[in-house]
């Protein structure tokens, strides 16, 4: 009993390298700064006054405490801003955050503002919201609690954190890992659990259908043997992602497996930003030591190495 105990300790507490949370940072915030600007040439329609869903309606669709961008309007009228003018001075404003935090210069303040502005968004446009805002969002809550600014940061370069593992690092890294690891385990057990994935039908539909297609693949018909084998490499590398992460030998290869597997849901569905948001946690999360995997892996074949102490 006490040995597991020791292990669950040392799980949690024995102090790991800064860097994946550097990494993290790094890779959300690049994320923020991308999706805002595929949004930019119609952000006036997606959270306008009158865009495609208007304020009142939008505002009706949401719970009376939630911030909307009728808030912000609401205090900025007072200063001569127009609906317009805060639509856009928001987006320069949310940009500008995001470039603070991946430059980790006072990483927590930039953190917290990019958060509560992506909360306003969110409230916008419920209608929109998806599996890719949801993680994001979720992924900038952890920021503003974990210490992502002691790796690759400004903040380490002007002394205002050190780069020195600690305990509250292991516990974040640890936190993002189990997260992805109950989420993964989640997604692919309630798959698991559908006869249609087993038979290829879900997959199969998806790929046909008019609003997710991308390509041509009715010729699947015929070789239903293939739709099945990808559903069920789903499945697998879904519900045993919080296995394979886990493993040194393995680890690099699961890891690959479900870059591969959301660069098909990108694809062939068209979910490009769904599938890079997913294919950036895991990296974040376990890319860092599949890297230390495959260096390890190398030193042991390098000549030199293999030649023994001498």
């Amino acid at each position: 009993m006490q040995s597991v105990q020791n292990i669950i300790k040392t799980f949690f507490t024995a102090p790991l390298s800064p860097k994946p949370l550097g990494i993290y940072r790094v890779l959300i915030a690049a994320f923020v700064l991308l999706q805002a600007t595929l949004w930019y040439p119609d952000w006036h329609a997606f959270f306008g006054e009158e865009g495609w869903i208007q304020w009142e309606i939008s505002r009706a669709l949401n719970e009376g405490w939630r911030l909307h961008m009728f808030h912000v309007h609401s205090l900025l009228k007072h200063l001569g801003f127009s609906a317009a003018l805060t639509v856009e001075v928001f987006f320069w404003v949310y940009a500008g955050c995001a470039v603070g935090l991946l430059l980790g210069w006072y990483t927590r303040i930039w953190a917290i503002l990019t958060w509560a502005l992506h909360y306003i968004l969110l409230s916008t446009i419920t209608t929109f919201v998806y599996g890719v805002d949801i993680f994001l969002h979720i992924s900038l809550f952890y920021l503003m609690i974990m210490p992502a600014g002691k790796a690759l940061s400004l903040d380490v370069r002007q002394g205002r954190t050190s780069p020195e593992p600690s305990w509250g690092v292991t516990l974040s890294i640890r936190v993002l890992q189990l997260h992805l690891c109950l989420a993964y385990l989640s997604a692919g057990f309630e798959k698991m659990l559908s006869a249609d994935w087993w038979n290829g039908n879900v997959l199969w539909r998806s790929l046909v259908q008019p609003e997710f297609r991308q390509f041509d693949l009715t010729f699947l018909a015929d070789y239903p043997l293939i739709v099945k084998i990808l559903s069920w490499f789903t499945m697998i590398f879904e519900t045993g992602y919080f296995i394979g992460m886990f493993i040194p030998k393995v680890r690099v290869f699961w890891l690959l497996g479900m870059i591969g597997l959301h660069l098909g849901i990108g694809m062939f569905l068209g979910l490009w930003l769904f599938g890079l948001i997913m294919i950036l946690l895991s990296v974040s999360a376990f890319g860092y030591y599949a890297w230390q995997d495959v260096k390890a892996f190398r030193n042991m074949n390098h000549p030199e190495f293999s030649k023994g102490p001498q």
